[in-house]
């Protein structure tokens, strides 16, 4: 009995993550919009569409990671650009 629960309960997940995706093609793009009529033009649609909400996702990964990389290249160059200061005046006193 607590195994079948366990696994309804898993199940449940599993489909709030579905329908959450489904829901939000709805909302950003426009899934709920579809007027083909015949089975192969609509299944063409959705996975155009699915299409786009993976490649949003990549893009935005994507342009997380190259701003990170851009900060740690201007924070490194900032820290060289100190410490050729510094060098630069602890030889100059020496």
């Amino acid at each position: 009995m607590a195994a079948e629960k366990q696994q309804f309960i898993d199940d449940q997940r599993q489909r709030n993550a579905v329908e959450g995706k489904i829901g939000q093609g709805k909302r950003r793009y426009g899934l709920g919009l579809i007027r083909e009529k015949l089975p192969v033009t609509q299944g063409t649609t959705i996975a155009m569409n699915v299409l786009v909400m993976n490649l949003q996702e990549l893009l935005e990964l994507l342009f997380v990671f190259f701003a990170y990389l851009l900060q740690l290249m201007l924070v490194d160059g900032a820290a060289k650009r100190r410490q050729a200061v510094l060098l630069g005046v602890q030889t100059a006193a020496a």
